[in-house]
């Protein structure tokens, strides 16, 4: 990858966050020891952004796909070098005129090619893809209170349907180098490190509670670029998998230190494993996710489930908010720590001499819950949907699916709980011994092991509501390898 660092003209507007410049001090709310990417935001900040990005696709591919650091370059390479625009950042996002924000988007992405080969006179044909990092804030995250900053430039894949669109030709060309896609990323997803922070979070109880890595965002665009489709709808932001997957929500996962794997399904489609595919009649012993441990269950030629087994704890049987549990329950004064204190002290993440977490022992710890999870998998839907991102595009007909075992079809849709919100994925959807969500769906199962077949809550129909008589019975507690008996009635 080719990363360029970019700045705007300095302002005083109070429309986005910063000035126009990279951050090299700390100006906010000091979080201590607890603080996530805190400047100074200089070249080695950035190698460590993409050392990050690169142990997370490592990772979850089995080491069959990554980012090649050795070919890789930053420019300016210089150490707090950036390549200065004419326009200030707000001119990139103008929040009163939406309708021509995506074309300024665009703009963005030219100027900044445009500048930096002016400047440095890049070998662009050596990469395979320009990464532009921008001063200041994303405008990714829903922050809960009015966002002051709404200017702030969103992170976007910029492809050349998206060039064409708005230059009238499909790509940007400087020197003869022919650059038809890219991402624009910020500095950093932490408020708190800006001087805004104070009025911003002025009424919050634990404001360092509210900060994000850029890892996650990072790698869900890393993840448009190489081609590993959206799942929720790109339209309306109707979440189709949750935190499930790296393409949707998954990749805040962890307060965005610890996006979560690709689906199933897209380790799949991206070749980085296959699948065993299931036979009836037998008992299957499916270990945490691991090389080639998906379990396929044929419904009909272009329809089938995925079986996969996730774990989300830090040490046996413990997970992050577990550990807050009990710490706060069994402390005199009642206080829960944290959740940000939990993952930094005793997850086992790791942050290189640059302050960037680069070293994270499982992905699946910044999930709700441990066990298995059933994918309904649709290729029809997802042959016809997957040319203009809309996989996911239809909450009631989905290529990628996730069967909930709570017996309700919560993602993507609103919630009217007030206690609990499920729309974006929880420890009820899991398929485990003890879910108490799957026993509210299915009463009569109270005290025997899950069965996920045609009579239960959700069943084993099929996309067209004929039934597959499929049964996956007999599901074990949620532990290091799960098992469960499969067998067509």
């Amino acid at each position: 990858i080719c990363v360029l660092r970019v700045s705007f003209l300095e302002d005083t507007t109070n429309s986005t966050t910063g000035n126009g410049k990279f951050l090299l001090t700390d100006q906010g709310i000091d979080c201590g020891p607890y603080s996530i990417d805190p400047p100074p935001h200089d070249y080695d900040y950035f190698l460590s952004q993409i050392d990050a990005v690169n142990e997370y696709f490592q990772n979850v591919s089995y080491g069959k796909f990554g980012i090649d650091l050795e070919q890789s370059s930053i420019f300016p390479n210089s150490l707090n070098g950036d390549f200065e625009l004419s326009n200030t950042m707000g001119y990139y996002n103008p929040y009163d005129n939406p309708s021509i924000q995506e074309e300024r988007l665009v703009e963005l992405f030219k100027d900044t090619i445009e500048k930096s080969y002016e400047e440095d006179s890049i070998e662009f044909s050596d990469y395979d893809l320009v990464v532009i990092f921008h001063a200041g804030i994303g405008q990714d995250f829903s922050l809960p209170f009015l966002d002051p900053t709404p200017e702030d430039i969103p992170s976007t894949f910029i492809d050349s349907e998206m060039i064409q669109d708005h230059l009238g030709y499909p790509n940007v060309t400087v020197g003869g180098h022919v650059i038809d896609k890219g991402i624009i990323l910020p500095e950093t997803q932490n408020h708190l490190l800006y001087d805004i922070s104070e009025s911003m979070f002025s009424d919050a109880e634990k404001p360092c509670e509210y900060q994000y890595g850029l890892t996650g965002t990072f790698s869900l665009m890393i993840g448009f670029a190489v081609g590993l489709p959206p799942l929720w709808n790109i339209e309306t932001g109707e979440s189709g998998v949750g935190v499930f997957g790296l393409m949707d929500q998954g990749s805040n996962n962890g307060r965005g230190l610890v996006p979560a794997p690709p689906t199933a399904w897209t380790r799949l489609y991206a070749g980085w494993e296959n699948y065993v595919l299931g036979e009836l009649g037998l008992e299957y012993y499916l270990p945490t996710r691991s090389e080639n441990s998906i379990i396929k269950i044929p419904i009909r030629s272009d329809e089938y489930y995925l079986v996969e087994c996730r774990s989300n704890w830090i040490k046996p049987n413990v997970s992050i908010d577990s550990l807050r549990y009990d710490v706060g329950s069994n402390s005199s004064s009642n206080i829960y720590p944290s959740y940000i204190e939990i993952l930094i002290d005793s997850s086992g993440i790791v942050r290189d001499s640059n302050g960037v977490f680069n070293s994270v022992p499982n992905y699946d710890i910044g999930l709700p819950e441990s066990g298995m999870l059933i994918w309904h998998i649709d290729e029809s839907v997802i042959y016809n949907g997957i040319s203009s991102y809309g996989i996911n595009g239809d909450l009631n007909l989905r290529g990628v699916d996730l069967e909930e075992a709570d017996g309700a079809q919560d993602i993507g849709f609103i919630s009217y709980d007030i206690f609990n919100d499920p729309t974006s994925g929880w420890f009820g959807d899991f398929w485990y011994k003890g879910n108490s969500q799957y026993v509210f769906a299915n009463p009569h199962m109270k005290g025997l092991k899950p069965i996920f077949g045609p009579e239960t809550f959700p069943s084993t129909k099929a996309n067209d509501n004929s039934h597959s008589f499929i049964k996956i019975s007999d599901i074990s507690k949620a532990k290091d390898t799960m098992n469960f008996i499969l067998t067509n009635s």
